[in-house]
């Protein structure tokens, strides 16, 4: 009694430890999965904002630009078209209007190749013009160069009121030429390239008539295919600055323009982005900004060249990740968004979901140790029980006993198996000897020989010239290119749900139909068929670029009825399949060397299927072992297959040719068989056709 009590005590003991063993890396588990999970969704959403976030800004700025590089379009168009309104005063309307219309302008101007300059630009009293202040009233002014009569020339500035009327006009001596200017030039450039099509936008330079960085969008006009001159309007650079800094993704986000260079375009604090000697701007690399996280992300990109990085910055290595988005293809300037971010800024809710997880978890580990204690109880006793009830039976010592019940659905389920485990083994030892059941039981039941007739398909399949190549091939190299080609078959067949019965050699062996029962077995083979000879020519041209003569793969299919099942002998067993069909299999594969075919099929695998495959007559033969003449075919596509396996036009006017030359060859009348063959092999190229000639010129001479 005390030894069975101690036994309880320790199964009892053993189940809750083991449970709690279990459970604890499963809560562990739980909770760091649960917490990486959330972490990395978080994360992931958190880049997926982002590169949202900088697709928004390009969308954005790209729709800031168009309207302006449209208006600019429609000017250059309209000069084109009417040459002479370029040093007309009747174009600075038309200038004033798109500057009006646009608030984002700050500058719009042309200039012609005869260096004749027309600028509108609007006021502000502490921006003079022309070294004067603009006078009171005035909204916009007007800057004139016009050397179209001569070459000395001076600026002429007006100033406008908001409806139109001049306030007042001045004109002082100038040297300014736009064709010396950057925008002129690269214009220029850009016209003998693109033409009329050709658009410049310009990186950020100071604009000395506006005293600020601005972003020039220029288009050239035309007459006579001849460059007359330039329209420009320009941007301040601060516009884009200020929608950066208005549309932060983030509170500690930091979004810049860049170029693939690395240079800064924009920057959210416009004056960062450049360094100023006197009128000159120079563009400032992201890489020396000081103590920005935005430099790491650079030097990160530029080693990995990746548009995703993660990375650790500052003091206490905050994990900041950056994401980089390059404008369209479609865009004029080869610039980038570069959006770096503090990942904390999105895991303050992630925080505090964990804090929360943790404390329910630890909850429920405290529950679960108390109900794995009590339940371990209920387990335990009936179980002790059936261990017995088990070891009596492999001892061959079960006796009568009462039936274990238990509150447990699975104890009293395992209880009424066990119960009728005894009495089938009761029963069957009253017709097979203890001994023999003793090992059966011990080993576990033995595999029977036997087999069935089924109506299956047999592929067989060998490489030409094989003997030759494995004379000529090292070792080595033979197996790999052997290797490629089974492997190749192999999967044809194994996507068509057939069996691969055995390798002899180069050759491959396969059927339809078993052990799983295949309806359409026929249509299945030759679709792997088709599917081998199709990726043989892909494997050939790799052969072919590294100078290696390709493999010529000759397929045998048969539709028959066979035996299949285990097949051996008690020692060996082997699945597969015995009969004459495949030796009639066999033998199509071999065929192809007479005919100078690939796949050649039966006449009981066309009868099957040949309604939805490409297949053309090749002749009738005669197979050793059997009666009469067997039609066989070759197989050169499906009908209804997907673009890998459906037949070319010239496949099918192929099939189609064929099959009326061999109409007539039936018939005997072997003169037009001949014609008919003839033109086969020479539109074609075809060798059954070659074939099939000499065989009406030996029927013609008989």
């Amino acid at each position: 009694m005390l030894k069975q009590i101690a036994k309880n005590i320790r199964l009892q003991f053993s189940i809750s430890v083991i449970f709690l063993m279990l459970i604890t890396p499963l809560f562990v588990g739980f909770i760091a999965y649960s917490y990486q999970t959330n972490y990395v969704t978080y994360k992931n959403n958190a880049v997926n904002l982002v590169a949202r976030g900088n697709q928004e800004f390009i969308n954005s700025l790209v729709a800031l630009l168009n309207p302006i590089a449209s208006s600019v379009r429609v000017t250059s168009r309209m000069i084109s078209a009417q040459p002479e309104l370029a040093n007309q005063e009747r174009i600075a309307e038309h200038l004033l209007v798109n500057l009006e219309n646009n608030p984002n302008i700050v500058s719009y101007f042309l200039a012609t190749k005869d260096g004749s300059f027309r600028q509108v630009q609007r006021t502000n009293k502490a921006l003079p013009v022309g070294d004067r202040i603009p006078p009171d009233g005035s909204h916009y002014v007007s800057w004139v160069i016009d050397r179209s009569k001569k070459a000395e020339a001076e600026s002429v500035y007006t100033f406008f009121k908001a409806s139109g009327g001049v306030v007042d006009k001045f004109s002082t001596p100038t040297k300014y030429d736009p064709r010396t200017r950057g925008f002129y030039i690269d214009t220029v450039k850009a016209f003998s390239g693109r033409g009329a099509d050709a658009m410049v936008i310009d990186n950020p330079f100071f604009a000395a008539s506006t005293k600020q960085a601005v972003i020039g969008t220029t288009i050239p006009f035309v007459g006579d295919k001849e460059l007359l001159g330039t329209v420009t309007a320009q941007v301040a650079v601060r516009s884009f600055s200020d929608f950066l800094t208005a549309n932060v993704i983030s509170r500690n986000s930091q979004t810049l323009i860049i170029d693939t260079s690395g240079n800064i375009i924009v920057h959210p604090d416009v004056d960062k982005g450049f360094t100023r000697d006197r009128d000159t701007l120079t563009p400032r690399k992201v890489l020396d900004l000081p103590n920005s996280p935005a430099a790491m992300a650079q030097q990160l990109r530029a080693d990995s060249k990746k548009n995703q990085i993660e990375f650790q910055f500052g003091p206490h290595k905050e994990t900041y990740f950056a994401v980089f988005q390059p404008f369209p293809s479609s865009f004029y300037k080869p610039w980038e968004v570069m959006t770096v971010v503090p990942l904390n800024d999105f895991l303050q809710e992630l925080n505090a979901i964990n804090q929360r997880l943790m404390m329910f978890g630890a909850l429920a580990f405290v529950f679960i140790a108390v109900m794995s204690v009590y339940l371990s109880k209920i387990i335990s006793k009936p179980l002790e029980r059936l261990t017995a009830e088990i070891q009596s039976i492999l001892d061959f010592t079960a006796s009568e006993s009462a039936l274990v019940k238990s509150s447990i659905y699975e104890v009293n389920t395992l209880s009424k198996a066990i119960r009728k485990l005894k009495t089938t083994i009761a029963a069957f030892t009253s017709y097979v000897p203890r001994d023999l059941v003793n090992d059966l039981m011990s080993s576990g039941n033995a595999l029977e020989l036997g087999g069935e007739s089924r109506y299956l398909t047999i592929l067989f399949s060998d490489l030409k010239d094989f003997s030759s190549l494995s004379e000529s091939t090292p070792s080595r190299e033979l197996l790999r290119r052997v290797s490629s080609y089974l492997e190749l078959m192999t999967y044809a067949i194994k996507e068509e749900v057939g069996t691969v019965d055995k390798f002899i050699g180069d050759a491959v062996m396969a059927f339809w139909g078993a052990p799983k029962l295949d309806q359409d077995h026929a249509y299945h083979a030759c679709v792997a068929a088709v599917k081998a000879q199709r990726r043989m020519v892909t494997l050939n041209q790799q052969l072919i670029s590294e100078n290696k003569p390709p493999l010529v793969v000759r397929i045998g299919l048969h539709t028959d009825a066979v035996i299949v099942g285990n097949i051996g002998s008690s020692e060996r067993l082997s699945y597969t399949v015995m009969g004459d069909g495949v030796n009639i299999a066999s033998r199509l594969e071999g065929i192809n060397k007479e005919f100078g075919t690939h796949i050649c099929v039966s006449h009981s695998l066309f009868r099957e299927a040949g309604e939805r495959l490409w297949l053309r007559p090749i002749d009738q033969i005669t197979v050793k072992g059997r009666k009469g003449e067997l039609i066989i075919y070759e197989l050169l596509g499906i009908r209804d297959g997907t673009q890998e396996t459906q037949a070319t036009e010239a496949e099918q006017r192929l099939c189609l040719s064929t099959q009326a030359a061999y109409e007539v060859y039936v018939s005997h009348d072997y003169e037009a068989a001949l014609v008919s063959y003839d033109n086969i092999a020479r539109e074609f190229d075809d060798a059954l056709a070659k074939v099939m000639v000499e065989k009406c010129r030996q029927k013609l001479a008989s």
